[in-house]
C-alpha cells in the first residue's frame, strides 16, 4: 500500500518556540507508523526551522517564500481561535514525484487554501483521493492584536498577526464527483449552509468528529454514531488531524467505516496527551483503545 500525503508542513506557535504542525504534518506522521509506504509532499519557507521533526520522513520538501505560521488558543468552552502569521506558496500537483502519481491513496490535508482541488483531482491516480475539508474553508481576515489572546495563553504571536476566518465553500457535487472520503469538523460546518449535505450526496464516505462527542460516519448517506476513548486533555492540536489520517488510512486497508473510525477515535486520544505530535509514537496502542470505542 502506498499513501500520499500533500498540504503544507507549518510552524505552530507554542511557548517554547515553534512546532511542527499542519494537516499533512499530523497526517504523515500516522501514515508513516502505518503498514505500506508513504510519502510526504508539502512546501515551507526557506525560514522552516522543524528540520528534525520532519526528517524521519519521506518527504519531497520545496522550500520557496515563508513556512505558514499559526498561533491556535483555546478559549474554555468555546471554539478554538487561530491566527496566521505568514503563508507558504501553493502546493502544484506538477510537484509530484512521478513514482507517487500511482498511490493507493492520496490524502490531499490543506491549511489555508493551498491545494487546488480541482487541479489535484487531475493527477492521475489508480487509488483513493481522501481530503480534509478545513483547508479549503479557512482563509485570512483583519489584522488582530494578539496580546489579550497571548494574556490568557501565551504563544509567542508578534505585535500583529490575522485571524483565521471561515469563507463559504461554495463546491458544487459535481465538483465532489471523484472524492472517495472526505474528512471534517463540527467547527467547519459553521456558517457553510448545506456543505455538509452536499458532502453526503456527493462522496461515499464522509467523517464528521464532533469534538468530545465523538464522530458521526456517513456511508453512502446513512449514519453511523462513534464514540470516544476517554482521556485527558494536554493539547488538542492536531487531534482532527490524526483522526482524518488514521480513518482513511483503515478505509484503504479495507476495514468498515465503523471500525476505522474506532481506530481514528484512538489515535485521537493519543495525540491529545500531549504537546503536538510528541505522543505519536505510541500509536501502538491504538488497537487496545480501539477495541474500547463504543459504536451506536
Amino acid at each position: 500500500m502506498k499513501t500520499l500525503v500533500v498540504g503544507h508542513v507549518t510552524h505552530d506557535h507554542y511557548e517554547e518556540g515553534f512546532v511542527a504542525g499542519g494537516s499533512a504534518f499530523y497526517g504523515a506522521q500516522v501514515h508513516a507508523r502505518q503498514p505500506g509506504l508513504s510519502h510526504l509532499l508539502t512546501v515551507v519557507g526557506d525560514d522552516f526551522v522543524c528540520n528534525d521533526a520532519i526528517a524521519q520522513l519521506d518527504a519531497t520538501v520545496c522550500r520557496q517564500g515563508k513556512t505558514t505560521v499559526f498561533a491556535n488558543y483555546y478559549p474554555p468552552g468555546q471554539p478554538r481561535i487561530q491566527l496566521l502569521e505568514a503563508s507558504a506558496p501553493m502546493v502544484d500537483p506538477s510537484l509530484t514525484p512521478a513514482a507517487w502519481a500511482d498511490a493507493d491513496l492520496i490524502h490531499l490535508a490543506p491549511v489555508i487554501g493551498e491545494l487546488d482541488l480541482a487541479a489535484w483531482k487531475g493527477v492521475k491516480r489508480r487509488g483513493l483521493l481522501a481530503i480534509n475539508v478545513q483547508g479549503w474553508i479557512k482563509a485570512a481576515g483583519p489584522e488582530i492584536d494578539p496580546s489579550a489572546l497571548e494574556q490568557a495563553q501565551r504563544r509567542g504571536v508578534g505585535a500583529t498577526a490575522h485571524r483565521v476566518v471561515q469563507k463559504p465553500w461554495n463546491v458544487t457535487t459535481d465538483e465532489l464527483t471523484g472524492i472517495d472520503i472526505a474528512c471534517l469538523s463540527e467547527e467547519d460546518i459553521i456558517g457553510q449552509g448545506d456543505l455538509l449535505d452536499r458532502l453526503v450526496l456527493a462522496v461515499p464516505i464522509v467523517a464528521l468528529t464532533l469534538s468530545a462527542r465523538g464522530s458521526r460516519i456517513f456511508v453512502a448517506g446513512k449514519a453511523i454514531e462513534i464514540g470516544i476513548y476517554p482521556t485527558n486533555v494536554v493539547d488538542p492540536t492536531g487531534a482532527g488531524d490524526v483522526f482524518a489520517a488514521t480513518f482513511v488510512h483503515h478505509i484503504m486497508a479495507g476495514l468498515a467505516p465503523a471500525d476505522a473510525a474506532r481506530f481514528a477515535a484512538a489515535a485521537a486520544s493519543i495525540v491529545i496527551e500531549d504537546v503536538g505530535a510528541r505522543a505519536l509514537e505510541r500509536l501502538g496502542e491504538c488497537e487496545a483503545r480501539a477495541a474500547r470505542v463504543p459504536v451506536g
